[in-house]
């Protein structure tokens, strides 16, 4: 085997030095550091016996991962899954020590790369479970985790090949089985018949596997935050729960909303760069898809889809100001958007440099922002755009 490592790519992460100058930048991420350590306490409890393993993909689904994930560490959590290699490089990059594992499969030629960073590899086909025994070594070992498709249909063994592909990592030098493990399609709501589907299914493939049975997890935040105890144990065998979304303080679909006790870490917050009066009839913004129809006094906001404040809020969405919400009119810009303060009158005692909350504490909740937008909270946190500082409080 050579010995040369392919190059990563390091995933792009906010200096944990960074100062942003309110003046000189409108638009800002604020993380909430005590809120997502009250979030993995909290998980961690609902989790208990079951081992925790952070999902910290996306920068900490866009919640800077060179900063929060140390703070996961500090609070016990040693597992830790991102979605590519490049990202698990860069946790390394960061003094992160734990266990690494790559969601993602293994591009050809990558296996050496997850030696040098000590990642775990998704075994999830025949010909990935092949790479690994050639490369493998007892000087240079891999790590490996194989994935069960349950019913997600996307990466995965089918059920009935597992118990031959783990005998044949087993019997490899060099390859260390460190999990077995699938994904559930669902799991939001408490009468999900297809992710208890999913679990017997996982359940019936572990129970042909010989002793000793490696760690399992099936479970993702919807699984946890729904306390099923089928997750928790298999035959007293503990299990690891995948939280990522709550972590960051975010109910994964509103049903469950009110199940724990989390707290939104992040909160996205803009300055209005400019108040005007506009007359009655006067069109706004591109494509001329709201008009005035009265004297309206609107509010520009230095905060647009580049931002990551999607188009798709336009004529939809409210902004607070104030603690108040006020209709977004118009289409969303590239770098701005603009709300609607009513008639000049009656308007709020706006200025220039006033914050305006586009979701969090102040304004409305990113599972709001998120059904305006007709998407997911996930998508909202992530695309956050990179000319986007995040200030950590």
């Amino acid at each position: 085997m050579g010995t040369a490592v392919p190059p990563v790519v390091l995933s792009s992460m906010p200096s944990s030095t960074l100062t942003v100058d309110r003046a000189l930048t409108p638009t800002v991420a604020e993380i909430r550091l005590d809120h997502l350590r009250h979030n993995v306490r909290t998980l961690r409890r609902l989790a208990s016996p079951a081992d925790v393993m952070a999902v910290v993909k996306a920068d900490a689904y866009g919640h800077g991962a060179a900063r929060t994930v140390p703070v996961l560490a500090e609070e016990g959590i040693t597992q830790f899954a991102v979605a590519t290699v490049g990202e698990g490089a860069a946790l390394r990059e960061a003094g992160i020590t734990g266990r690494i594992l790559v969601l993602g499969a293994p591009l050809p030629g990558a296996l050496q790369a997850y030696q040098h960073h000590a990642l775990e590899v998704n075994v999830c086909s025949h010909a990935i479970a092949d790479a690994v025994c050639q490369v493998a070594s007892l000087e240079a070992p891999l790590q490996v985790q194989l994935k069960v498709d349950t019913g997600m249909s996307r990466l995965g063994l089918m059920p009935e090949d597992v118990p031959s592909v783990l005998a044949q990592l087993r019997a490899a030098a060099g390859v260390v089985v460190t999990g077995l493990w699938s994904h559930y399609a669902t799991a939001t709501a408490t009468d999900d018949a297809f992710a208890a589907e999913q679990w017997t299914g996982f359940a019936t493939v572990v129970r042909e596997l010989p002793a000793p049975l490696p760690p399992l997890h099936i479970g993702h935040s919807g699984g946890l935050l729904m306390q099923d105890e089928a997750a928790a144990h298999f035959n007293d065998h503990p299990m690891v729960v995948r939280p990522g979304i709550a972590l960051y303080g975010v109910p994964p679909s509103p049903t469950l909303a009110d199940v724990a006790d989390l707290r939104p870490a992040m909160r996205l917050v803009s300055r209005v760069t400019q108040v005007k009066t506009v007359p009655a009839g006067a069109s706004v913004s591109y494509g001329r898809t709201w008009t005035a129809p009265h004297p309206t006094r609107l509010a520009i906001i230095g905060a647009g889809y580049a931002d990551g404040y999607p188009r798709a809020l336009s004529n939809t969405a409210g902004i607070g100001l104030h603690g108040t919400l006020y209709p977004v009119v118009g289409v969303v810009c590239m770098d701005m958007c603009m709300v609607n303060l009513g008639l000049p009158e009656t308007a709020p005692a706006v200025e220039p440099g006033d914050t305006a909350v586009l979701f969090g504490d102040g304004g409305p909740s990113l599972s709001d922002v998120a059904d305006w937008a007709g998407t997911i909270p996930y998508e909202l946190c992530t695309r956050i755009g990179p000319r986007v500082p995040k200030v950590y409080i």
